[in-house]
């Protein structure tokens, strides 16, 4: 357990409590309105920490060799996830050779939770493999294999508006390549209470969520048809 030192604030008359820790930022990041309420919000309740949920170390992908063509096994990266959903049509291929040689932990097994962790505006991605067939990811993806919380319940937290702000804020590094570590992950404040009400709810968020995306792609939908429909007036 690290100690906690009390450091006064240049210029001010408050007072700044900051954990010693390997990983201390500076970042006056911290200090914007939208994290500070974040952290009063929270503060009045009993949390805990998501590494709490993560027994294991997270595992990444290697940057595999691509295959420029032919049928290979696919790779999910993070263009291929988008709104908990995963496109396998983006995703690109490695051989059966160079996928036999992979460690056996960045094989993807049913139910596991992968989630974007660097790449700017991608980071922050989440989502529940649940396809057949043998797929792996690449460097930017990490797997998450959650225990006392089950993974789609998991995915849903990240995805929420308390787990996105939380990527926000934790978010560090050069514009553009700016990333998330796995101390950042572990060390995101949950209240306990939501815990126990994804679990209840999650079968509800999982429905409404289909519904809407059926909605949004009716709407996609017709949008398609009124350009396409506005075009031929044009070329007519």
């Amino acid at each position: 357990m690290f100690e906690k030192q009390i450091y006064p604030i240049i210029g001010r008359s408050s007072l700044l409590e900051v954990s010693m820790s390997h990983s201390l930022r500076c970042d006056s990041k911290q200090t914007e309105h939208r994290f500070v309420e974040l952290d009063n919000l929270l503060s009045n309740k009993e949390t805990v920490f998501l590494g709490e949920f993560l027994p294991e170390p997270l595992t990444k992908g290697c940057q595999p060799i691509y295959l420029q063509e032919g049928e290979g096994i696919p790779v999910i990266n993070t263009l291929s996830i988008q709104k908990m959903s995963i496109n396998v049509d983006d995703c690109r291929h490695i051989s059966e050779e160079d996928f036999q040689l992979l460690n056996s932990n960045r094989i993807l097994q049913k139910n596991d939770v992968l989630l974007t962790m660097d790449g700017g505006t991608s980071i922050g991605k989440p989502v529940l493999f649940d396809l057949e067939g043998e797929f792996t990811v690449d460097s930017h993806v990490a797997i998450l294999r959650p225990k006392k919380i089950s993974p789609k319940a998991l995915v849903f937290l990240l995805a929420s508006p308390i787990g996105q702000l939380q990527f926000q804020k934790f978010e560090s590094g050069a514009s553009g390549q700016t990333a998330v570590t796995e101390e950042d992950l572990r060390r995101f404040v949950i209240p306990k209470s939501a815990v126990t009400k994804l679990e209840e709810y999650v079968e509800e968020l999982s429905n409404e969520r289909k519904r809407i995306e059926e909605e949004r792609a009716k709407i996609n939908k017709a949008e398609d048809n009124m350009w396409a429909s506005f075009t031929k007036k044009l070329i007519e």
